[in-house]
């Protein structure tokens, strides 16, 4: 299977992209020096110190490429011109709607004639109407041509804490601790989440990831050679935009390969391959290196790759998709072991895509999401995202209703409105979600919303154009937030402000409330990226602590 080269970077930050897609060979032979390494267990805190020098040979040359109506009539016929009507209308809505109307219709005439009486009984039932709850419908990793991490299950990762001769870990220990803390450690141990506990909590159980931990392991060469072998490796000319060194190799999988080999005799890598789909599910390097947050090399930064030489195989499994990180995002800011970068990178690791803007100085859509987890590495994942990977199952809606939906923390519940389902997520249409500052949230709400409300999302998913090879980065949708003209995924706010756009940023006012609407008194033009009006309405009927009423009108 070919590896598909894409570049995809963390954080809301922008970085220049360097697409390659060619081939490079490797030196044949790698001389590993004599090494302090440890193993933590995320089961057990037991260190266990070993030396080893091993020689090893490298590998060559690779591509990675979802009316009840009851009538009831009784008519005397004498003839009397007396006529009393009584009507009766009950109408109630839940999830589904349900229309039930009694009419009672007496009529009494009186003549000289013989009187004459008759009665007649009539009931008429028509079908309920319900959303679609669909099944058998594609996921994103169904779509992929490799995957990492697979989206449900349990799965262990590889965990690499490594430091270079010009720049050693002070004390191995209280960083492997804190690695561990990061990776593996609960929801009290942890002012925020640990990557175990946030995607258990934002997955609601489907999926566990657990992180074997390794190191600290000294790299074969200073900090300064990788950093060069880097440069060199994407170095182009500046006229023709070429790359100027054929010879070059690949520094990041260059370390991994030295990394996969030095413990060869310590790991069964086969162990880490929850799929049994011939790749190594996930590896993580964490490498000691200060951050390149301005300036310097794009090498000293944090992001998810894919494993350069396609030949290598360990244990008979080969690596793939890697997260390449500094130590030093564990300490950014004050909430103790901050581990939101490699939560973020993980969600590239399972197959989703940033939504922020790469480029906002281009003619494109600008302003990305403005908020959530694969854009600013803050709350959780949007519903969108946890549609992808088949963690919920949307609420479809494409007639006229009226729904209750719970606050998504609670289940997940997600309304997906389109004018006609065609049993597939990637298409064109809006999800809406009762949104609350709790839980995965919590602690960023200031950055997300800080009230409770509604939020309407208009995604445009379609995959089948392929990828387009000009986009700043691999993806398999035809939009995305960056490069096309139509975003893939938009948040729209109800004060129409598009400070989202502007700024890049979300308020309270970007909330649909109780009272308000979509398409009637806001956005009373709005269309579907073909420009064909979306002739629907979106109302927000009633919100309380634990639900909100919705209800859809379909012109």
């Amino acid at each position: 299977m070919k590896k598909i080269f894409a570049f995809v970077l963390s954080f809301a930050f922008v970085l220049t992209f360097i697409s390659c897609d060619f081939l490079y060979s490797k030196p044949t032979t790698q001389t590993k020096i004599s090494t302090d390494y440890t193993y933590f267990s995320s089961n057990d805190l037991t260190i266990t110190n070993i030396q080893s020098t091993e020689e090893s040979s490298s590998v060559d040359t690779i591509n990675q490429t979802t009316q009840n109506s009851t009538t009831t009539e009784v008519v005397p016929t004498t003839d009397i011109s007396t006529i009393e009507i009584t009507t009766t209308e009950t109408i109630t809505q839940p999830i589904t709607q349900t229309t039930t109307q009694t009419t009672t219709q007496t009529t009494t005439q009186t003549t000289t004639q013989t009187t004459t009486q008759s009665s007649q009984t009539e009931t008429t039932t028509s079908v309920a109407v319900e959303p679609i709850i669909p099944s058998d419908y594609s996921l994103l990793q169904d779509e992929l041509s490799s995957i990492g991490i697979p989206s449900i299950g349990e799965t262990k990762v590889l965990v690499f804490v490594v430091d270079f001769p010009d720049n050693k870990i002070s004390n191995p220990a209280s960083t492997l601790f804190d690695v561990n803390l990061a990776f593996n450690g609960s929801s009290e141990e942890l002012t925020y989440e640990s990557l175990n506990s946030y995607y258990k909590k934002s997955s609601f159980n489907k999926l566990s990831i657990t992180g074997d931990i390794f190191g600290v392991y000294t790299a074969q060469n200073n900090a300064t050679y990788y950093e060069e072998a880097n440069n060199r490796f994407y170095e182009t000319n500046p006229i023709t935009g070429e790359y100027l060194y054929a010879d070059a190799t690949h520094p990041d999988s260059d370390l991994i390969n030295e990394l996969l080999t030095y413990y060869d005799s310590i790991i069964e890598y086969s162990d880490y391959d929850s799929n049994n789909d011939g790749f190594i599910d996930g590896i993580y390097v964490m490498y000691n290196h200060d951050i390149s947050y301005e300036s310097g090399s794009d090498l000293w930064w944090a992001y998810q790759y894919y494993y350069w030489y396609e030949d290598d195989y360990f244990d008979n499994v080969s690596p793939n998709y890697y997260v390449w990180t500094s130590l030093d995002f564990f300490y950014e800011g004050n909430e103790g072991i901050n581990a939101k970068t490699i939560i973020h990178e993980t969600g590239h690791m399972l197959g989703l895509e940033d939504y922020y803007d790469y480029y906002p100085e281009d003619d494109y859509n600008s302003g990305g999401l403005g908020t959530f987890m694969m854009d600013y590495t803050i709350g959780d994942h949007e519903p969108f995202s946890k549609i992808l990977l088949g963690w919920i199952t949307p609420i479809v809606v494409e007639e006229s209703m009226t729904v209750d939906i719970t606050k998504n923390l609670l289940n997940g519940d997600v309304l997906l409105i389109t004018d006609k389902w065609n049993n597939t997520i990637f298409d064109e249409y809006f999800l809406v979600m009762y949104y609350t500052p709790e839980g995965l949230n919590e602690l960023d709400q200031s950055s997300i919303f800080t009230t409770s409300g509604i939020i309407i999302f208009h995604v445009s998913a379609a995959i089948d154009n392929g990828y387009n090879p000009d986009s700043y980065y691999y993806s398999i949708f035809n939009n995305n937030n960056t490069d096309s003209p139509d975003k893939l995924l938009k948040i729209i706010e109800a004060d129409m402000s598009k400070d989202i756009e502007k700024y890049a940023i979300v308020q309270d006012s970007d909330l649909f409330y109780e009272g308000d609407d979509f398409g009637s008194t806001t956005y009373t033009d709005y269309s579907w990226y073909d420009n064909n009006p979306i002739n629907l309405t979106i109302n927000i009927i009633a919100i309380d602590q634990n639900q909100a009423t919705i209800g859809i009108v379909f012109e």
